[in-house]
């Protein structure tokens, strides 16, 4: 090989491996859909996961010591690559850049396989809901990219509840766009407007009023002194424990959190109510360290009387060190179906569920390594637990 030539491939071979690279990256790694993952679990095995425990009507647990399974994102199982973003990310640096990221964008975008229905006979209890309000009136389930009319997923709540006994459900409806001078009074006021079969989910709240803000002297039950019974109605139906947590820094208004509607009464706020907190890291191993030093804090006296969450779920995000594991894991879906059993195998995990006894997921049906069946088996043995533990001592349950 002449020099000439010698120069020529120095210069003009990295030029061509670094093309044929970013032609991969941009037209593969940022393009493609395929989350990487089955659809999970779906034999509806987990419809009724509390109402059968032995003695739980006698023992009455609090509800905020009770275990459940989480899912994170519910609203995002019908979102579509190039779909339309939901109004508080349509003028973002994601939106603009989409149609070359398309791809990238959905599978960070959908946390759940499959639909609420779905989700709740595979023992999801605890349910984030992102929504918001458009100007013709209308409410989306979104998350990033719009999934479904937010209609759609209340109804399955409601068929869940009236086709069920003695379950607790707790859903979280996060507003990230409430509409020009829109309330959280709106979004409360459109959910009691969802029927099925004459009822809506205002039917299945079994208690008088909430603390909404969990302050001393205020109106209201707090939280933390809901029992089962009071939600349940002694475990002869199932009911409601309803929160919401609207995002501030995407309301285009101020912030009002109780307006004059007739139903802001009956939902918490999940922050003054709730140990939740996000990690938004992107590496298993990280994640279960933060996990760790989250149920210490949570194991504190100032949150007994709390719902404590444990957020499991990754999440995507800037971090140099994360990049690697978001193109090897591709999706949510993927990471989490990766994940979900890590986290569940970790020899701290039972003193985690102690702690925290809300397990929030992406992908919560996964059927990894039995995810699904073992995270279900696990609580409802905590839930067994707590029940007779109780029961053996019940002066030691009313001063928890």
């Amino acid at each position: 090989m002449t020099k000439k030539a010698k120069i020529l491939t120095a210069v003009f071979v990295p030029i061509g491996v670094i093309a044929i690279a970013l032609t991969v990256f941009f037209s593969v790694v940022l393009q493609a859909k395929n989350i990487r993952a089955d659809s999970g679990s779906t034999d509806g095995g987990y419809d009724c996961v509390l109402g059968d425990i032995e003695g739980i009507v006698t023992a009455n647990p609090r509800i905020v010591d009770i275990a459940m399974l989480g899912g994170h994102g519910v609203s995002s199982y019908n979102v579509k690559a190039g779909g339309a973003f939901g109004l508080s990310d349509a003028g973002g640096a994601m939106a603009k850049f989409d149609p070359l990221i398309k791809g990238f964008t959905f599978r960070f975008a959908k946390t759940q396989a499959a639909d609420v229905k779905t989700l709740l006979g595979q023992g999801v209890r605890y349910m984030q809901i992102k929504c918001s309000r458009y100007s013709d009136g209308t409410w989306w389930a979104e998350h990033v990219l719009l999934s479904v009319p937010l209609e759609t997923i209340i109804t399955d709540l409601l068929n869940f509840l009236a086709s069920s006994t003695g379950e607790v459900l707790l859903p979280m409806f996060e507003p990230v766009y409430l509409g020009e001078n829109g309330t959280l009074s709106d979004l409360h006021d459109y959910i009691a407007s969802v029927k099925a079969d004459g009822k809506s989910l205002l039917d299945y709240v079994h208690y008088e009023a909430a603390n909404v803000m969990n302050v001393d002297g205020a109106e209201g039950v707090r939280i933390g002194e809901l029992r089962y019974n009071d939600v349940t109605l002694g475990g002869t139906q199932s009911g409601v424990v309803l929160l919401d947590s609207p995002d501030e820094s995407k309301l285009d208004t101020e912030y009002i959190h109780s307006g004059h509607g007739d139903y802001d009464k009956y939902f918490f706020d999940e922050d003054a109510n709730a140990y939740h907190p996000w990690h938004h890291r992107f590496d298993s191993d990280l994640l279960m360290d933060m996990i760790d030093g989250a149920s210490k804090e949570a194991s504190k006296a100032q949150y007994k009387d709390m719902l404590r969450v444990n957020q499991t779920q990754g999440a995507f995000n800037t971090h140099f060190a994360d990049f690697g594991d978001m193109i090897i894991r591709w999706s949510l879906i993927d990471f989490a179906n990766y994940h979900n059993p890590r986290v569940l195998d970790d020899p701290r995990f039972d003193a985690w569920l102690a702690a925290m006894p809300i397990v929030h997921t992406d992908f919560s049906n996964c059927k990894n390594k039995d995810f699904n069946a073992r995270i279900n088996a696990k609580i409802k043995a905590y839930n067994s637990r707590l029940v007779q533990e109780i029961l053996l001592d019940p002066a030691a349950a009313d001063l928890a």
